[in-house]
């Protein structure tokens, strides 16, 4: 019962607390006395749940007619729900009897609406419809994110790409060419038994294909690699900084880019790595550190803020913006929950502003790359349209990655490239 039960707290602080899934686990999985293959289940269990909870929601309402629940009970008939319909080789009896008895200790007044109601979705499981269900519930999406996907991408492509995203995948890892070699660092992976594949999309990335305890391991504390996903190595490899170049990176923290940057860079050069948070740059701090990485230097203020003397002394930019971050929702699905439309909107207005201070700094003959893990027409095509308009002396410059050639932009999608969302723009002078 431990392990549901665990499920269920941390679902609770994840919408009460309004927390990030990923760190509630990091902080609290370590110190519950449970097998690894339980904290697996955990993990599968929250995530399913933050994942599908608009779809588990329609389906317990169904049975309920109560409008006053309470939102442990909520948490409870979402993981009865996402037992029957999601999880495979399920024991539901005995899942439904452990949820049961979870009721009676956390919300016992509720207890016994968390049986009935539970024991109608196991029986009524057939009768139900799929096709009647709207589609924002039916793909797991508030309505307003697949309308605008549906106008951006296509609903054919749209529906790809929550289908990927709706899933859980492997963590991919990005080698430290500055201290191992990825023949040398693949030899260490077998020794440990740790199973791995070559990354789908960068030839830096590795990706781990079973359960592998990163931030203990040895191998990441002696900085032979980062966990990242391939979307997020791009920026830094189509901007293609060069050793001795003078960098600026724009919300650069926790530092992935950073250093990724100056691993391209051969840690020769210069980066200023920008970000308004003193403590998150911190983690660029200790990132650099474990990566024997000496080029970085950090730099707390609001990119609209940026002292004029740095103006026209970089030869490379690079601005991945703050955005929505639909297009990481495989690994924060809390995120599509949170989002508001109007939030996109006021994100695309900051993100012009950011990215036409972030011109500024730019040498004639530099580069600059704008960046997003989202995928909406706003914050992506239209932000790039309204600087270009806004300053004519700029233009898009069209790249190879991987033999392939792109006319300035590259877009990637989940379900196309096997990786996070995201959107790559390469910008210089006229």
């Amino acid at each position: 019962m431990e392990v549901r039960l665990r499920a269920a707290e941390i679902l609770y602080d994840l919408e009460r607390r309004e927390a990030y899934l990923n760190i509630l686990l990091r902080n609290r999985l370590p110190f519950y006395d449970l097998s690894l293959k339980e904290k697996h289940f955990i993990t599968e269990l929250v995530y399913g749940v933050t994942r599908w909870k608009i779809t588990l929601d329609y389906i317990w309402s169904r049975f309920v007619r109560r409008d006053n629940l309470s939102l442990f009970s909520k948490v409870l008939l979402r993981l009865v729900v996402y037992h029957v319909y999601f999880l495979k080789d399920t024991i539901l009896p005995v899942a439904v009897n452990e949820i049961v008895e979870i009721a009676k200790k956390k919300v016992p007044k509720e207890a016994k609406l968390i049986n009935a109601v539970s024991r109608n979705i196991i029986r009524e499981k057939n009768n139900l419809n799929l096709n009647s269900i709207p589609l924002h519930i039916r793909y797991g999406v508030p309505d307003f994110i697949l309308e605008e996907w549906f106008d951006y991408i296509g609903r054919g492509e749209a529906v790809k790409a929550l289908s990927w995203l709706n899933r859980s995948h492997n963590v991919s890892i990005r080698v430290n060419t500055l201290k191992i070699s990825k023949k040398d660092l693949k030899e260490k992976l077998l020794e440990r038994r740790i199973k791995f594949k070559d990354g789908n999309l960068v030839d830096q990335a590795l990706i781990i294909e079973d359960g592998f305890d990163f931030e203990r391991s040895d191998l990441f504390n002696e900085g032979y690699f980062v966990i990242q996903s391939e979307a997020s190595m791009l920026p830094a490899l189509i901007l293609n900084p060069k050793p001795g170049n003078r960098v600026i990176d724009l919300c650069s923290a926790p530092g992935l880019k950073s250093t990724h940057l100056a691993e391209l860079m051969k840690n020769q050069g210069k980066i200023i790595s920008v970000d308004i948070n003193k403590n998150r740059l911190r983690l660029v701090e200790e990132n650099a550190k474990r990566l024997g990485i000496s080029i970085i230097e950090t730099f707390s203020q609001d990119v609209l803020n940026l002292p004029s003397s740095l103006d026209r002394s970089f030869d490379r930019v690079l601005l991945d913006a703050p955005c929505s971050g639909l297009g990481v929702i495989s690994h924060k699905p809390e995120i599509k929950w949170r989002l508001k439309r109007d939030d996109i909107y006021n994100l695309s207005e900051m993100q012009v502003k950011m990215l036409e201070r972030a011109g500024k700094l730019l040498k004639r003959e530099g580069r600059m790359v704008y960046s997003t893990c989202t995928i909406t027409w706003h914050e992506n095509e239209s932000v790039l349209l309204q600087f270009l308009q806004r300053n004519p002396e700029f233009k898009l410059v069209n790249f190879k990655y991987k033999g392939e050639l792109f006319p300035g932009i590259m877009k990637v999608l989940p379900h196309k490239y096997n990786t996070d969302g995201f959107f790559i723009a390469l910008i210089g002078y006229e």
